[in-house]
């Protein structure tokens, strides 16, 4: 049995991709910093499957048609932090620019898979990051 429903169509908002790629972190402080000047959003899964839910492991968020004008400052202000390179430095002391450590020990590289081991100048302590 089918149902013919009478609706408008236009009367629905259009929804609009406001950023993608994002991770679950900056995918939360996207969407809090929106609804912070009115804005709603969704936040959806996109990219490549993750094993073993098949969720993407990347975030999109999208907007309404009708709120752009008013998330134009906050996207471009997210957008501009996202993509500024952050100095990093010593979880310890402090000190800026650490060098990243050349030839790590089997075990290190087997332990900081993934990520690259830092060492700082000042104090010696070594990090991932």
């Amino acid at each position: 049995m089918f149902f013919v429903v009478d609706c408008d169509l236009d009367s629905y908002p259009m929804l609009l991709l406001a950023a993608q790629y994002l991770t679950y972190a900056e995918a939360v402080t996207l969407y809090q910093q929106l609804q912070a000047v009115g804005v709603d959003a969704l936040v959806k899964s996109c990219g490549p499957p993750t094993f073993p839910f098949g969720e993407g492991m990347y975030y999109q968020l999208l907007i309404e048609e009708t709120d752009t004008t008013s998330a134009q400052a906050v996207l471009e202000a997210f957008e501009q932090q996202r993509t500024t390179p952050t100095i990093l430095h010593c979880p310890r002391c402090g000190a800026p620019e650490p060098a990243p450590v050349s030839r790590p020990a089997w075990w290190k590289r087997l332990f900081y898979a993934g990520t690259t081991l830092h060492k700082c100048p000042g104090c010696g302590k070594e990090f991932p990051r």
